[in-house]
C-alpha cells in the first residue's frame, strides 16, 4: 500500500542510468532549440518509452514498476465511466490549436509581406508617389529598412542626388551656441539605437547625428534646437544614413517639426490642445473626468515632439509609425495621442480622478498596443474631426456656439410653433364647445 502513495508523475521518470540515453539523443541541440514543439514532444516520448524499457529488480526499481504497471493496467481496462483516451486527444488538439493558429498568422503576414514588397517596387520604378503613401500607411508599412531607405525620400521629396555643398566643417559644429546641449542629448541616446548595432560602430553614429542636427540649424537660423529633436533624427540616420537623412530631417523641420522649434513651447502646447475636443465628442464621459482631475496635456509632449520614438522602446514600433507620419499630414502624430487615450478609456475612468493617477497612468505607455488598429482609429478621427473643425474650441476652451446652438434653436422653434399655431388650436376648442351644446 506504501509503494502505490505516492505522486503517480514519478513513476515515468528515468533512473539516472537510463538519462545518459536521453542525453545522447538531444546533446546536439541547444536550449533554444529544445524550445520548439516538436522537440518537447520528442523528449516526453523519449522518457516516456525509456520508462516503460526499464529492467526489472529489487528495491525502488520493482515498486515504480509496479506503479506504471498499475496506471498501465487500469487505464488499460474499458469502462463506459472512463474518457481517458478521448480527453488526452481533445487536450492534444487544444493545445495544437494556437499553435496551428500562430502558424497561420506568421505565414500570412510573410505573404503579405512579400506582396507588399512587390507592390512598392513596381511603385519606385513608375514613380509612383500616391501609391507609395498608400502603401506606407496600410498595414505593416513599409515591411522593412531597406524599403525605407528607399521610399521615404520619395515620401519627403528628396532626391538622391542632393549636392553637399553646405557641410559645416567641425570647427564650425563645435562652435555652435547648440553644440554642447545637443552633444549631451546625443551621448543619452544609447537606448535607441537597436540590438544590432554594435559597441564599436556607436561613437561613429553619435558624431553622424550630432553634425546632422547642427547642420539643420546652421541652414535655418530661425530654428531653435529642442530636447527630443535628436531622437527624430536618430531614426531617420539610422534607416538612410547621414546623408539623405540631413535632407528628409531638414524639410521636416520646416514642415512637419516646425511648431516645436519656435522660440518657445507655447506652440507645441497649443496643438496638444486638439485633443480634447476630439476626446469630449467622442466620450464625454472620459473628457469629464480628465477635465476634473485638470491633468492637462504633458503626458502626451515627448509622444507628440518626438514622433514617440523617446516613449516606443521597440525599434520596429518606431519605423512603423514614421512610415504612416511620413505619408501623413503633419497633425496626425496629435490624432494618434488622442487615439491612444480613447483605446485606454476604460483604465482611465477607473483611477482616481486626481492629476498625479492619470497622468502617471498615461506617461506609461503600454508596451502590447495594437498600433495597427490604432493608425485606422487615428485616421477616422481626422476624417471625422478635422483640425479647422475642433480649432476654435482648441484655442479657447470654450464650446463652439455651433454646438450649444442646437439646443437653443429647439427651444426657440418649439416657442414660434406655440405662438403661431396657439390661434388655430384655440379656435378648434371654441368651435368644438358650441356645436358640442
Amino acid at each position: 500500500m506504501d509503494d502505490t502513495s505516492d505522486d503517480s508523475d514519478t513513476s515515468i521518470l528515468p533512473t539516472e542510468e537510463y538519462t545518459p540515453k536521453i542525453e545522447d539523443e538531444f546533446k546536439h541541440k541547444s536550449k533554444d532549440d529544445l524550445t520548439s514543439v516538436c522537440d518537447r514532444k520528442k523528449m516526453r516520448e523519449a522518457v516516456l518509452s525509456t520508462s516503460s524499457n526499464k529492467p526489472t529488480g529489487g528495491g525502488s526499481s520493482a515498486a515504480t514498476r509496479r506503479k506504471t504497471t498499475n496506471r498501465s493496467s487500469a487505464s488499460s481496462i474499458p469502462s463506459v465511466y472512463s474518457s481517458t483516451d478521448s480527453d488526452s486527444r481533445a487536450t492534444q488538439e487544444i493545445q495544437k490549436k494556437p499553435i496551428r493558429r500562430r502558424r497561420q498568422k506568421r505565414k500570412a503576414r510573410q505573404n503579405s509581406s512579400v506582396t507588399k514588397a512587390v507592390e512598392i517596387e513596381s511603385a519606385l520604378a513608375t514613380g509612383d508617389r500616391d501609391k507609395l503613401v498608400q502603401l506606407s500607411v496600410s498595414q505593416l508599412g513599409l515591411c522593412n529598412d531597406k524599403m525605407r531607405a528607399r521610399v521615404w525620400p520619395v515620401l519627403m521629396n528628396v532626391d538622391h542626388l542632393e549636392d553637399e555643398d553646405n557641410v559645416p566643417t567641425d570647427e564650425q559644429v563645435q562652435k555652435h551656441p547648440e553644440y554642447n546641449q545637443v552633444v549631451l542629448d546625443v551621448n543619452r541616446s544609447l537606448k535607441r539605437f537597436p540590438p544590432c548595432i554594435g559597441e564599436e560602430e556607436r561613437p561613429l553614429l553619435q558624431e553622424q547625428l550630432t553634425r546632422l542636427i547642427i547642420r539643420v540649424i546652421i541652414t535655418h537660423p530661425h530654428l531653435h534646437y529642442y530636447q527630443g529633436y535628436h531622437d527624430v533624427a536618430i531614426t531617420f540616420l539610422l534607416v538612410v544614413g547621414e546623408h539623405l537623412g540631413y535632407h528628409i530631417v531638414e524639410r521636416l523641420s520646416v514642415s512637419h517639426l516646425k511648431e516645436f522649434m519656435a522660440p518657445t513651447m507655447e506652440p507645441t502646447s497649443k496643438l496638444l490642445q486638439y485633443m480634447y475636443p476630439i476626446i469630449r465628442q467622442r466620450n464625454s464621459d472620459l473628457h469629464s473626468h480628465m477635465v476634473r482631475a485638470e491633468v492637462g496635456t504633458i503626458f502626451a509632449l515627448p509622444w507628440l515632439i518626438t514622433w514617440f520614438g523617446h516613449v516606443l522602446p521597440d525599434y520596429n514600433d518606431v519605423v512603423r509609425l514614421y512610415d504612416f507620419f511620413l505619408a501623413q499630414p503633419p497633425m496626425m502624430p496629435v490624432y494618434l495621442a488622442t487615439a491612444i487615450v480613447l483605446y485606454r478609456q476604460q483604465e482611465i475612468l477607473e483611477a482616481e480622478c486626481e492629476m498625479s493617477s492619470i497622468h502617471g497612468l498615461l506617461s506609461q505607455i503600454p508596451q502590447d498596443l495594437p498600433f495597427e488598429k490604432l493608425l485606422v482609429e487615428s485616421q477616422i478621427l481626422y476624417e471625422y474631426y478635422p483640425p479647422h473643425s475642433v480649432k476654435v474650441e482648441a484655442e479657447t476652451g470654450a464650446v463652439p456656439s455651433s454646438y450649444s446652438s442646437v439646443a437653443n434653436n429647439f427651444s426657440t422653434s418649439v416657442t414660434k410653433f406655440i405662438i403661431y399655431t396657439a390661434p388655430v388650436f384655440l379656435g378648434i376648442i371654441i368651435f368644438k364647445y358650441y356645436f358640442q351644446s
